[in-house]
C-alpha cells in the first residue's frame, strides 16, 4: 500500500512538473520566436498554435502566428490571425501595419483601406496616406473618394509631377474630364510642356470633341521626336479620322498604313482602315 501511495505521489509530481514554466504562454512564445528567428516558420506556428489552445485571445500569439504564416506566403491564414488580433486589440499600430500589407497583397482593398485609416487616426493626420488611399479607393471601385484623396495629395505635394497625372486620371474616371484637363494644364504651366502632360491632355481634349486642339497638341509632340512612338501616331490618326474633312481622313489612312505592321497585333487597325476607305469612296 505504501508503495502504491509512493508511486502515485511520484506520478503527481511528474504531472505538476510537466505543467510548469515550459508550458506557460511566455515559454511557448519564446520557443516560437526562437524558431521564427531561425526561419523555421512551420515549427514557430506549431508553438504559437499550441499557445492559442491555452489562450485563444492572446494578442502576441495571434500576431506572431499571422507573421509566421505570412513568411511562408500563406496570406489568407496570415490575414485570419491578424484580424483576430485586431479584434482583441483595437487601434494597434503593428497589427494594422500587417493587415495593410497583407490585404494589399491579397487584393483585399477594403481591409487595406480600413487599416490605413486606423494608422492615420493614430498619427492624427491623413497627409502621408493620401496617395496610397487614392490608389486603393480606385481599385475598390470608389472613384469619388479616390479623386478626393488624389486632390489632397496634390495640394500637399505640388512639386511631384506624377501626382498631376494620377489626379487627372482619377478626375476623368470620376466623370470630371474638364477638371482633369485643368489639372494637366496646371502641370504644364508649372513644369513646362512635358510629353506626359501634353499627350494626356490631348487625349482628354479628343474625348470631349475638341479635335483641333488635340491634334495640334499631339503633332507638337510627334514633330519634336526623331522616331515618334507608333502608339502616338495611332492616336493622331484616330483624332484625324474623327474629323469631317476629307484631307484629315486621308492623312489618317496614310498613318494607319505606316504603323499597320507594328500596331495590328494589338489594335484593330485593319478594321479602322477599312472603315476609312468606305468613308472616302
Amino acid at each position: 500500500m505504501k508503495t502504491t501511495i509512493c508511486m502515485l505521489g511520484l506520478l503527481a509530481a511528474a504531472i505538476i512538473a510537466g505543467c510548469g514554466s515550459g508550458d506557460s504562454i511566455e515559454e511557448i512564445l519564446k520557443a516560437g520566436n526562437k524558431a521564427f528567428e531561425e526561419r523555421n516558420y512551420a515549427e514557430a506556428r506549431g508553438h504559437y498554435l499550441r499557445g492559442l489552445e491555452i489562450d485563444s485571445k492572446n494578442r502576441d500569439l495571434l500576431l506572431a502566428c499571422g507573421k509566421a504564416y505570412r513568411q511562408d506566403y500563406l496570406l489568407d491564414s496570415a490575414m485570419y490571425y491578424f484580424k483576430r488580433a485586431d479584434l482583441m486589440q483595437r487601434d494597434d499600430r503593428e497589427i494594422n501595419e500587417q493587415i495593410r500589407e497583407v490585404a494589399k497583397a491579397l487584393g483585399d482593398w477594403q481591409n487595406a483601406i480600413d487599416a490605413i485609416e486606423t494608422l492615420a487616426r493614430l498619427d492624427s493626420t491623413m497627409e502621408p496616406y493620401h496617395v496610397e488611399l487614392a490608389d486603393l479607393r480606385l481599385k475598390n471601385n470608389q472613384p469619388g473618394r479616390a479623386f478626393y484623396h488624389a486632390r489632397k495629395a496634390l495640394l500637399s505635394s505640388p512639386d511631384i509631377p506624377g501626382l498631376y497625372i494620377q489626379t487627372a486620371s482619377m478626375a476623368a474616371s470620376y466623370d470630371s474630364v474638364g477638371v482633369a484637363i485643368e489639372i494637366l494644364e496646371a502641370a504644364i504651366a508649372k513644369f513646362g510642356p512635358q510629353d506626359q502632360f501634353v499627350v494626356n491632355r490631348a487625349m482628354l481634349l479628343a474625348y470631349t470633341g475638341h479635335y483641333s486642339q488635340a491634334e495640334a497638341a499631339l503633332r507638337s509632340v510627334i514633330n519634336q521626336s526623331e522616331t515618334p512612338l507608333p502608339a502616338l501616331k495611332m492616336n493622331l490618326a484616330n483624332i484625324l479620322a474623327a474629323q469631317p474633312q476629307r484631307a484629315k481622313k486621308e492623312e489618317a489612312l496614310q498613318i494607319y498604313e505606316e504603323i499597320h505592321d507594328v500596331m495590328s497585333r494589338d489594335f484593330p487597325v485593319d478594321s479602322l482602315m477599312q472603315a476609312l476607305r468606305n468613308e472616302l469612296k
